[in-house]
């Protein structure tokens, strides 16, 4: 690491921790305390804030689960409060009692926004009312918007967010919505630059893209649809050749669920309904057969099937927990739930108070991503009687 404290006279090396030995320490130490530690001198100050003890912090930062809770009821300017709170993964809330014990809620960002994905401690934030995108780190509380994307209609278009390993840069995607028949114009931004460019690689003809991508070992997944043969896929893009591509699923029908990896292989769920005794009817909540797959060696398999009486209603999310093999679903009947792999048995996350809900489930790993760079965004810390 070419992080160097500044030197100390001979006569007082004895009396300290050698340079190394403290840079070790502070790469282990949580990022508020290292906030607090860069203005107690400037040597610090500068080790704490380059890049290679950004890069070696967050490969020893621990995943966090971001839990984001909205009121039920708008509050007096028509809006609907939000707040978040981070929880370590083997502390996850699933008890009335004590389930945010020790936990701050922190107002979040923006309230008219989507996540769009995370990594390494960066979430991406697209602001659906002020047609924005932006980059969050919640763990030091800084913000970055970025600028627009040349093609400015972001209503009709899919955007995905991940890291490029080949140049370690974080980059964001805009492709087409809609790409029925010739191909569209798609564009990607690079942090290190703060620029967009077009991709020179030919967007593939779909007729949608469906649900947020997932990034997996430098690709993002997207669910897309295409209307003339009536299938679905995973429409891929590589971040560092930037080259699209394509997926095919082994099923025929699905509901708009995401892909997702789990236990290092890429996962696609088929949410599908059953068939209804009377044509045309529409199925019940309990009508819904929930399906796993993984891709290993270029070839599918399947990987968890859910009896109707488990999980009522189709899977919108899928979730693999990095601290254990426990899956996060999210259901319209049953919420968020953990679901233990081991033991086959579900838990469900606990609402913080009647007021609020549990809205969305993301990992977010502790880092100093952003330092130095952004905005402030402290949000507000909530109290609740």
């Amino acid at each position: 690491m070419s992080c160097r404290l500044r030197k100390k006279p001979k006569r007082m090396q004895s009396a300290h921790l050698c340079d190394e030995l403290i840079v070790e320490i502070f790469t282990r130490l949580p990022s508020k305390s290292l906030l607090r530690f860069r203005s107690l001198s400037k040597s610090w100050y500068s080790c704490i804030g380059s890049p290679d003890f950004i890069h070696m912090h967050t490969f020893r930062s621990r995943q966090k689960l971001l839990i984001r809770h909205r009121t039920h009821k708008e509050n007096e300017e028509g809006d609907l409060e939000e707040f978040y709170t981070l929880h370590p993964q083997d502390q996850l809330p699933l008890f009335r009692t004590h389930g945010y014990n020790d936990i701050t809620p922190v107002q979040f960002p923006s309230t008219h926004s989507n996540i769009i994905g995370s990594y390494n401690g960066l979430v991406c934030l697209f602001d659906y009312d002020e047609k924005s995108i932006s980059l969050w780190n919640p763990s030091i509380r800084r913000k970055l918007t970025l600028p627009d994307c040349p093609r400015t209609c972001y209503s009709e278009v899919g955007i995905g967010f991940g890291f490029d390993p080949v140049i370690d840069d974080y980059k964001i995607v805009c492709v087409p919505e809609r790409n029925r028949k010739k191909a569209g114009r798609s564009f990607v931004y690079a942090l290190k630059t703060n620029t967009w460019r077009r991709i020179a690689s030919a967007t593939p003809l779909f007729s949608s893209v469906m649900t947020k991508p997932c990034f997996f070992n430098g690709v993002l997944y997207w669910l897309g649809h295409y209307d003339l043969t009536r299938t679905y896929y995973l429409l891929t893009f590589d971040l560092s050749t930037h080259v699209f591509g394509s997926i095919a699923l082994p099923f025929k029908t699905v509901l708009s669920v995401a892909p997702t990896p789990i236990q290092g292989s890429i996962a696609a769920v088929s949410s599908r309904a059953a068939p209804t005794p009377i044509q045309g009817s529409i199925p019940s909540l309990a009508d819904f057969a929930n399906q796993i797959w993984l891709m290993k060696d270029a070839s599918w398999s399947a990987f968890l099937n859910f009896k109707k009486d488990q999980v009522r209603a189709h899977l919108s999310s899928v979730l693999q927990l990095s601290t254990s093999d426990d899956l996060v679903f999210y259901s319209f009947c049953n919420g968020f739930q953990v679901y233990n792999l081991k033991i086959g048995e579900f838990s469900r996350l606990v609402d913080f108070n009647g007021a609020y809900f549990v809205f969305d489930v993301i990992q977010c790993l502790e880092s100093l991503q952003l330092l130095g760079m952004g905005t402030a965004c402290e949000g507000n810390k909530l109290t609740f009687s």
